[in-house]
């Protein structure tokens, strides 16, 4: 079994640290072990696919066909970014999520 080491995510920034970074954002701690975090920040490239796709409609106002599955689809790996995180994450890390209201 892979051993588990402790990381540090922030989300908006999608970096996962070993140390944690004072003012470096809201971060997250999370114990996991080398193939989980390659799992998050697989999660961080396919929520990175769908944010310059729905981005592509910003520049054609009258133009919404197909922004708002876009948008849906961002969405949706957000969630998912936030929930392989709540289950990755410390006591704390659970509570400060579970407080955000984004998963159930």
């Amino acid at each position: 079994m892979a051993e588990k080491k402790q990381y540090f995510v922030t989300i908006d920034t999608e970096e996962i640290r070993e140390v944690s970074i004072p003012d470096s954002g809201i971060e997250f701690e999370i114990e996991a072990t080398e193939g989980q975090v390659e799992e998050l920040r697989h999660l961080f490239i396919k929520r990175n696919q769908n944010a310059v796709n729905a981005s592509n409609y910003v520049h054609k106002p009258f133009d919404e066909w197909g922004a708002d599955e876009e948008r849906a689809s961002y969405n949706k790996h957000m969630v998912e970014v936030y929930r392989k995180v709540y289950e990755l994450g410390t006591k704390e890390t659970k509570e400060k999520i579970s407080e955000l209201g984004i998963i159930n």
